[in-house]
């Protein structure tokens, strides 16, 4: 539970504070207060004992900081419950939250089998952790997308009122 609360440094805080806050705060309106700690710190755990299983497999000593897979079950869930959601990929190129689902995904996977892409600053990355987040969120998602009730499209900002009462 606590690597779940420890970082490798202020970068890696700080992505994974962005991500739970802005994707976190959608997840929470739709599951619960209550269900979504589960999530977080359920995945959390998860994902964390799912990177020491691979390490464990490919024979490397090493641990698990941080909230990153407890992150990504958090867009896992986000993704099938609105995948069109618009997101900023490094503030900047709008794309629907499962192309950046898709991608994590994919350079996860590649990392487990030692191939680098350096998104964040390269190696050092627990990619086993992400997969199995991400991999959890999704499954989540799949469980209680019917038992919710999730918009097609999320919008944010206000807009123009039409007199009293909005339009």
């Amino acid at each position: 539970v606590t690597s779940i609360f420890s970082h490798a440094g202020f970068g890696h805080i700080a992505v994974n504070s962005i991500v739970i806050y802005f994707f976190g705060r959608i997840v929470e309106k739709y599951v619960g207060s209550q269900d979504f700690a589960l999530l977080f710190l359920g995945s959390g755990i998860l994902a964390g004992l799912g990177q020491l299983l691979i390490f464990t497999v490919q024979g490397i000593p090493g641990s698990a900081l941080g909230a990153s897979g407890a992150a990504l079950a958090i867009m896992g869930v986000l993704t099938v419950l609105n995948p069109q959601l618009r997101v900023y990929l490094w503030f900047l190129l709008p794309i629907p939250i499962w192309v950046l689902t898709v991608g994590f995904a994919g350079i996860s996977v590649l990392g487990i089998f030692g191939i680098n892409v350096p998104v964040f600053g390269g190696g050092n990355v627990a990619d086993g952790a992400h997969l199995a987040g991400l991999v959890i969120g999704l499954v989540y998602g799949q469980r209680v997308k019917d038992k919710i009730s999730a918009p097609g499209q999320l919008q944010f900002g206000g807009g123009m009122r039409r007199g009293p009462g909005g339009p």
